[in-house]
């Protein structure tokens, strides 16, 4: 495949979609640590540029130049935002998930965690699988067009493994997915999983037509008929006249608030056998029959498990991930210099270094 067939967006759009992570649970922190790292494409050097340190996470920096390309492509991949208040906002979080990310970085390092070039190698093979790229020339053009080279984006690929690794290890392995525990969370919620009373039903409908008065006097007609011993079946196939009349006016089976509220309150306080007086609708008249009652009951956990399990993915991993990420944020010292004050607070508790005036880094090239 030509390199212009997969377009200038190949490299970032295809690398964060290429990785399928062995749990479903990385996704959020592989969403913005992939972001991260495809972000960097852009040059800290460029000519004589000054590139202000806006955040010092323990050693590592954060610059304005890492925000400004992340704030890019945000707005790239999102869409500019809508007002002033929102772009302030998308601000925030930006610097919010730099830091979080910086965060990680310290925590890969102090855990020794590393990835080899095997792995990276693989990685590499699998984007040019799945992005149909058959030569290694094609593969390079294909990623220049995006601003990167191989070897950048071995550097890339690198850093997100590695961070994906830490997040496994110290977000992951806390989230408790076993049968056990979703069988607990089933019991605890189980009125979420009700099923409601359910009744088979079946009718006489006397419509009111151009008559309604006529309607009243021949619904009450057939409810005489039926208290006097009249086989239910006769009495539809003199009286009715609705769609279920070809049914001998069976309704089917339905829940507890399907029907009117009319009907729905008669039906289900009725014994099974027994036929309503006329109940009096904006279709007619109905007199109805309860054949049988489904009592209460609750789906199965082996029904529900599936649906636990993702949702339990989604909260439990964000919510363990949030606490992580508090926690690093407490044993770090966060200096926030005056040029990112606006967009980040440290959390409460965390060690806040006394702010100087920014550092710029520069070099003319």
């Amino acid at each position: 495949m030509a390199p212009d067939a997969f377009g200038p967006d190949f490299a970032r759009l295809r690398t964060v979609k290429s990785f399928r992570l062995p749990r479903v649970l990385f996704s959020v922190v592989f969403l913005f640590a992939v972001l991260a790292v495809i972000l960097a494409a852009v040059p800290l050097w460029a000519g004589d540029v000054v590139n202000r340190i806006l955040v010092h996470v323990n050693s590592r920096i954060i610059t304005q130049s890492q925000f400004d390309a992340r704030i890019d492509q945000t707005v790239h991949e999102a869409g500019p935002p809508s007002n002033a208040a929102r772009g302030e906002e998308m601000k925030k979080s930006v610097l919010e998930e730099l830091v979080n990310e910086a965060l990680l970085e310290d925590r890969a390092k102090e855990l020794d965690l590393v990835t080899s070039d095997a792995e990276i190698e693989d990685q590499i093979k699998r984007l040019k699988e799945q992005n149909n790229v058959t030569t290694d020339e094609d593969f390079a053009k294909g990623l220049a067009q995006s601003g990167l080279t191989i070897d950048r984006l071995r550097d890339q690929l690198r850093r997100t493994v590695t961070l994906q690794r830490v997040v496994g290890r110290e977000v992951n392995s806390k989230v408790d997915l076993s049968d056990d525990a979703l069988r607990i969370i089933y019991e605890r919620e189980k009125e979420t999983w009700q099923v409601p009373e359910k009744a088979h039903l079946a009718e006489v409908l006397v419509s009111n037509g151009d008559d309604p008065a006529r309607a009243a006097r021949r619904a009450k007609e057939a409810s005489d008929l039926i208290k006097g011993g009249a086989k239910f079946e006769a009495v539809v196939k003199e009286y009715s006249d609705g769609a279920t009349k070809a049914r001998t006016g069976d309704l089917g089976t339905v829940a507890r608030g399907e029907l009117t509220a009319e009907i729905d309150k008669a039906v289900f306080s009725l014994p099974v056998g027994t036929v309503s007086d006329p109940i009096g609708t904006k279709f007619g008249w109905h007199l109805v029959k309860v054949i049988e009652k489904i009592p209460v009951s609750y789906k199965p956990f082996t029904d529900v498990k599936a649906q636990l399990l993702k949702r339990e993915q989604d909260t439990q991993f964000q919510k363990k991930l949030a606490e992580y990420l508090d926690k690093l944020k407490r044993e770090a010292v966060i200096r926030v210099l005056p040029e990112g004050q606006a967009y980040y607070t440290p959390p409460a508790g965390v060690v806040v270094a006394t702010p100087t005036p920014a550092p710029a880094l520069k070099k003319k090239g």
